[in-house]
């Protein structure tokens, strides 16, 4: 059986004396994601226009079906179901989302200028029914760029493409909608669709192609299951030319020429990469990485490696720096790495390079997961405070029938009976009863995802109160409680009695951290989040700091040793509380070279939330 859906054969293309393809030799088989690699200018989009109709090729041939064609014309290459994605997004800039969806369909028998209304609604269930919550009504115009490029994707998977094309539109799509994207390609993929894809993302080629043809100078060079290739080997043979390294005699002249050499093409890779000497000195910093961590590479340049990590903990830094020594390559994965102050998660690919068989340095390329990351463990801690708060409302519920009953019991006691030890023994369990009493409250808080009965909180005022319920606690433990208050507009809104009940919990961990003799500093600031005013508030303490790399708002992690008086559930339901109303909370060791924490929460201003509301 013949799985071929499209074959090149012995294609070129010039423009006048510029050779874009030299008899190139490409199959593309259904049920495949096939991606193409290579460097600007190599011929990847050449291919994409030949194979779309909007090139015609110098020479070769081009077999579909057993058909040969020398040059498909659109309407031929549509006759197929080809369709391609530029990337350019030839998009209308002032039609609506829904307009440039439905544009081009002049199948679509509802279709009409005039009939905004129904290509709004069919445009939303057609967005809805992948999964992408988009303002159909939005002036393309004003989309961002990842919304622009998943809008332009969107209109050709409409049409249930045989082959879709996607030149470099992938790489300019966020996490969030990539991973959506991701199961509607695959999707095409097992219907019998051809994806072809070219990018410079290979980490995104790893994850969702199975294969892969490297484009060099018009040829393709290679094509291979992706399961086969290493992401260097790919690197290497696409990007780079250490094959035709010329022969030097000494190692730190092979070394220099071979980073001459390859230096214009180094520097415009796209992705963060450094290249060393055996000495772990760097020989070269690319524009990707200079860019996306806002270094001068002088002063990094001609020195130890160590320099360019000194911000990031030294644990971390070791095992980086240990590399260095080795002789294979190798990936270490998940690392947090702080360079120039600017912090994140990557996945750290490292790969030594050799003059015949001699190692002469290594390069090592950082591949940023942090946004991927972030969205894992939102996702993650969603799942979980889901799954636990189904479980809490459960378990509150069981509990609360016997605990009535017993409530009740002891109730009747005390009214019944005068006995002076029977009395001390009933008021000793009923203190116990409220104890879990609260507790079960804390469960049903916590299961409880609807915002109840929201307010015009003002801030100042309920610190104020909280102040005064722990001074003497602070007094019995000498800790001074510190409050700068915000002069102007400090009214959120949110239920007075949760945030409250947020704003304990946070005091109480901040007590039990300090222990005695410390001090809590709670202050609230005025800040504008994408351009809307928020109130700031931080508790700063004096404890013995936190472990950053732990999740303290999953539920059921405590902080504490195991006493019988935790449940795990304090920061989950501060967490749960605050996000519900629209508020962030983070929390961090502090930088101000106290040891302690900081926990930060935000919270819209009231005012600037009934403005946003007028406006809709």
């Amino acid at each position: 059986m013949n799985d071929n859906l499209v074959e090149l054969r012995n294609i070129s293309l010039n423009y006048n004396e510029v050779k874009a393809l030299d008899n190139t030799n490409i199959t593309f088989k259904k049920s495949s994601i096939h991606a193409l690699i290579g460097e600007h200018g190599a011929g990847k989009s050449s291919i994409g226009l030949i194979l779309s109709g909007l090139q015609k090729p110098t020479s070769g041939e081009i077999i579909i079906k057993n058909k040969s064609y020398s040059y498909l014309k659109p309407k031929v290459a549509l006759s197929h179901n080809i369709q391609f994605v530029h990337q350019q997004f030839l998009l209308n800039p002032y039609f609506s989302v829904a307009e440039n969806l439905f544009y081009w369909d002049k199948k679509a028998p509802f279709f009409s200028l005039s009939l905004p209304k129904k290509i709004q609604e069919i445009a939303k269930e057609y967005l809805n029914s992948l999964g992408f919550d988009i303002d159909v009504t939005k002036i393309t115009k004003n989309l961002t760029l990842s919304e622009k490029a998943l809008l332009a994707i969107l209109i050709k998977i409409k049409n249930n493409p045989k082959i879709i094309i996607l030149d470099e539109s992938l790489d300019k799509i966020s996490v969030e909608y990539y991973s959506k994207l991701k199961k509607i390609l695959s999707s095409l993929r097992s219907n019998g669709s051809s994806i072809i894809i070219m990018t410079h993302k290979i980490d995104r080629v790893y994850d969702i192609a199975d294969k892969i043809s490297i484009i060099r100078n018009g040829k393709n060079i290679l094509t291979e299951n992706i399961q086969s290739l290493g992401k260097m080997q790919i690197i290497k043979m696409a990007y780079t030319h250490f094959t035709e390294t010329p022969i030097s005699n000494t190692h730190e002249d092979s070394f220099y020429h071979l980073i001459k050499y390859n230096e214009a093409i180094l520097e415009n890779l796209p992705v963060n990469l450094i290249v060393l000497n055996n000495d772990g000195i760097l020989k070269l910093i690319n524009k990707y990485f200079l860019n996306n961590f806002k270094i001068d590479s002088t002063q990094y340049l001609e020195k130890n490696c160590e320099l360019l990590l000194e911000k990031t903990i030294k644990t971390t830094k070791n095992i980086i720096l240990n590399q260095v020594t080795k002789e294979n390559e190798n990936t270490i994965f998940h690392l947090s790495i702080c360079i120039n102050n600017i912090k994140g998660i990557y996945n750290i690919h490292y790969s030594p390079i050799y003059d015949n068989k001699q190692k002469i340095g290594a390069m090592v390329i950082l591949y940023d997961i942090t946004e991927y990351d972030s969205l894992q463990r939102d996702t993650q801690l969603s799942e979980k405070l889901s799954s636990v708060g189904l479980l809490s409302a459960g378990v509150a519920h069981e509990i609360n029938n016997p605990l009535e009953i017993i409530s009740n019991y002891l109730t009747n006691i005390k009214f019944r009976y005068n006995d002076p030890d029977l009395l001390k023994i009933v008021n000793k369990l009923t203190k116990q009863v409220n104890y879990i009493t609260k507790i079960v409250s804390n469960l049903q808080n916590f299961s409880n995802l609807e915002k109840v009965a929201a307010e015009n909180t003002n801030i100042n005022e309920l610190i104020k109160e909280m102040i005064d319920l722990l001074k003497l606690n602070a007094k019995l433990k000498n800790i001074k409680i510190v409050f700068t208050e915000l002069s102007e507009n400090n009214i959120a809104y949110i239920n007075e009695n949760e945030l409250k009940q947020a704003i304990l919990n946070i005091l109480k961990n901040s007590f039990e951290s300090i222990k005695q003799d410390g001090e809590i500093e709670i202050i609230i600031n005025k800040i504008d989040i994408y351009g809307v005013s928020n109130i700031e508030l931080q508790i700063k303490d004096t404890g013995k700091g936190i472990d950053e790399s732990k999740d303290y708002f999953t539920p059921f992690f405590s902080t504490k040793s195991n006493n019988g008086t935790n449940t795990g559930l304090g920061l989950s339901l501060v967490y749960g509380i605050i996000t519900k109303y629209e508020g962030t909370i983070s929390i961090n060791n502090r930088t101000d070279k106290k040891e302690g924490c900081v926990i930060k929460i935000t919270f819209p201003i009231i005012s600037e939330l009934l403005t946003i509301d007028s406006n809709l």
